[in-house]
C-alpha cells in the first residue's frame, strides 16, 4: 500500500499566485506570438509544482518527492530503518510578500506536521502536514502501525 501526501507548493502561496498570474498572461499572448508557450510553461510550472512525500508500507520505504507542474514526481526511494521514529510537530510558515510601495506583507500559515526522525533524535524532512493537532496525531498513529515503528515522544518541558 502507497500512501501519497502533498505538503505544501514550491514557491509558496506569493509564487504560486504569480505563476498563476504567468499562466493567465501566456494565455492571453499565446494568439499573438508564440512567445506567450514560454510564460505558459513558465507559470504553470510555478503555479502547479509541489513538495511532498510518499509511503510504501509493504516494502517499509519513504520518497520525498517534488511534483514539477503536480504531474511529474522527482525523488528517490530510501529504506525505513527500524530505528527510526515519527512525530508530531507545530509548524509556524512565515511568507512575507513585498509591494512597489515599499510595504511587507507577512502571512503566517501554522500547521502540524509529522516528521521522521533518524536513530539519534535528528528531525528529518516532514511527511505530511494537518491543519489541527487532532488530525496529526491520529495520522501519526495510523502511520506508526503500518511502518511498525516507534512514536517520539516529547522532551520533558518542551512544548510543541
Amino acid at each position: 500500500m502507497i500512501i501519497k501526501y502533498v505538503l505544501d507548493k514550491s514557491f509558496g502561496p506569493p509564487g504560486s499566485f504569480t505563476g498563476y498570474f504567468i499562466l493567465l498572461v501566456g494565455l492571453i499572448t499565446v494568439f499573438a506570438s508564440w512567445s506567450g508557450l514560454v510564460l505558459i510553461v513558465l507559470g504553470s510550472f510555478m503555479a502547479f509544482s509541489t513538495s511532498g512525500c510518499m509511503i510504501d508500507c509493504d516494502n517499509f520505504k519513504i520518497r520525498f518527492t517534488d511534483n514539477l507542474w503536480g504531474i511529474f514526481k522527482v525523488g528517490k526511494w530510501q529504506y525505513i530503518h527500524p530505528r527510526t521514529q515519527i512525530g508530531v510537530n507545530h509548524a509556524r510558515m512565515m511568507y512575507r510578500v513585498s509591494s512597489i510601495s515599499n510595504h511587507n506583507i507577512d502571512v503566517s500559515d501554522p500547521d502540524w506536521r509529522i516528521y521522521i526522525y533518524d536513530g539519534v533524535d535528528r528531525r528529518g524532512k516532514a511527511i505530511c502536514k494537518f491543519k489541527n493537532r487532532v488530525d496529526a496525531e491520529r495520522e501519526l498513529i495510523r502511520l506508526s502501525e503500518a511502518l511498525n515503528i516507534p512514536i517520539r515522544e516529547e522532551a520533558p518541558g518542551t512544548k510543541q
